[in-house]
């Protein structure tokens, strides 16, 4: 059993594109592609690989359709593209942007705990859970 304690951000479909953090009383705007990323790891508590972001292709095309006002597949899936690209350097800008969101609305120590970052067995993950999605 998982001892840590749990972080529950809420996204609020009433309020596109904001993460609600109840508990620290803030909320953090995350850009489409930001969001998705960022529910993709919410969705995946274990943790997922750098390199397997592909993997979740699907996954990936689904919450971005829900996140982005882009009604244009072809718009939607060029992002997903650069954001799987072998590369990785969209995937790890946008890791750098939502921690950085984190840590200018609640602070470094509080928002270690709901950013994505590498732990030691080599994937990325975020303590925080998902308390609430609206669609």
């Amino acid at each position: 059993m998982d001892n840590r304690r749990k972080i529950r951000p809420v996204v609020s479909g009433n309020h596109r594109g904001w993460i609600l953090l109840p508990s620290e009383g803030s909320k953090i705007y995350l850009n489409p592609a930001e969001r998705t990323l960022y529910r993709l790891f919410l969705d995946h508590p274990e943790g997922l690989a750098a390199d397997d972001l592909v993997l979740y292709w699907q996954e990936l095309c689904d919450i971005y359709a829900r996140e982005s006002c882009f009604d244009d597949p072809t718009l939607r899936e060029n992002a997903l593209v650069s954001l799987c690209s072998e590369s990785k350097h969209v995937f790890y800008a946008n890791i750098s942007r939502i921690k950085k969101k984190f840590v200018q609305a609640i602070g470094a120590r509080k928002a270690a705990g709901y950013y994505i970052k590498r732990v030691p067995s080599g994937v990325y993950r975020t303590c925080a859970t998902l308390m609430a999605y609206c669609e």
